[in-house]
């Protein structure tokens, strides 16, 4: 579910239009796929898996965590980078 992050200085549509993007990857063009593996290999690093499986899936931050061995700061953080450096159009 779509929830604005108060954090972000970021406008409440345009964060829509990030999570909204994010979440129909599979329905996405193979070129706009790919745009999207690259933020997350650039927002998370070595943990670029987790942060792909959590912008772009239902899966809570929680069992994200335990999956990839990590803490939610970590992924929340990530989270914050990929959208500041996602484009204005994808």
């Amino acid at each position: 579910m779509f929830r604005p992050k108060t954090s972000l200085k970021i406008p409440y549509e345009r964060q829509g239009y990030i999570y909204f993007t994010s979440k129909n990857y599979k329905a996405l063009p193979k070129e706009k796929r790919q745009r999207i593996d690259e933020l997350c290999l650039k927002a998370g690093g070595e943990h670029h898996k987790a942060l792909l499986e959590y912008v772009t899936t239902d899966a809570t931050a929680t069992q994200i965590c335990l999956k990839h061995y990590i803490g939610e700061g970590t992924l929340h953080r990530m989270q914050r980078r990929y959208y500041m450096n996602f484009p204005k159009v994808l």
